[in-house]
């Protein structure tokens, strides 16, 4: 066997599961068009990472991640120090707003959420542990494309056009620097119905001592209540994000 092969293998299979963390349960045809391989290739990746418990298949069909990722997303937190004062801000604003509250950090092209704190009666919305969302969706993503130099924000936007996941996401560089500028006037990014059709979300840059975001505290639930509700919300964010600055100990 040559030394690419199982280095093929490993990167296929990682990028089946960020697939699957990005977007939920997928069937074969989907994660084979997602990451460019063909379906049997799908069957033997999600058959090897069954067997060591990584992801399991549902009665449709389609593959998930396992609940094994919930102990490795609290395992994963466990040693992120700088931020072991999130859970407690999370709980105060899921209790203060009845909205889900979400911590997420900035990893190159993509916002990833490591802590949430559930709201109340809502099981609808895509980001929670472990899950990631591109930088021109949803509140966690614009907030730290905001808040990136305007060189970064640029070299982000050649990238443009974007993938639409609503009718309503911003897709073009133009629409893009709109909301940059907005968001950095504001303070805070709004999401409306960009990720999920009827789901809202506010979020706001968790800045360290230097100044620089290195975190998004965020809120999501139903896009009614959140537009009801934007500068209560971002008032509530701001509170918690500005006595939660990323600390090394």
């Amino acid at each position: 066997m040559s030394a690419t092969k199982p280095t093929r293998v490993l990167a296929n299979a990682k990028d089946l599961l960020d697939a699957l963390a990005e977007r939920g349960a997928l069937s074969p045809a989907e994660i084979a068009e997602a990451i460019d391989v063909p379906r049997p290739t799908v069957y033997r990746l999600a058959a090897g990472l069954e067997a060591v418990d990584l992801v399991r298949p549902s009665n449709d069909g389609r593959i998930n991640l396992s609940k094994r990722w919930l102990r490795l997303a609290d395992a994963s937190r466990a040693g992120m120090r700088e931020w072991r004062d999130g859970r407690a801000a999370l709980d105060r604003i899921a209790e203060d707003t009845g909205q889900t509250a979400f911590l997420s950090v900035p990893r190159g092209t993509h916002a990833v959420c490591i802590d949430w704190a559930p709201g109340r009666g809502l099981d609808v919305l895509i980001l929670r542990p472990g899950r990631t969302l591109p930088l021109h969706a949803g509140a966690a993503g614009r907030a730290f494309l905001a808040f990136r130099s305007d060189d970064e924000v640029e070299h982000y936007l050649t990238n443009a056009p974007f993938e639409a996941l609503t009718p309503t996401t911003l897709t073009t560089a133009d629409e893009l620097r709109a909301d940059v500028a907005r968001t950095r006037d504001t303070g805070h990014s709004t999401s409306d119905e960009d990720v999920t059709v009827g789901i809202g979300a506010i979020g706001v840059p968790v800045r360290d001592a230097e100044g620089t975001t290195v975190g998004c505290l965020s809120v999501g639930g139903l896009a009614e209540d959140i537009r009801s509700s934007v500068d209560e919300l971002a008032g509530v964010l701001r509170g918690e994000a500005a006595l939660l600055p990323a600390r090394v100990d």
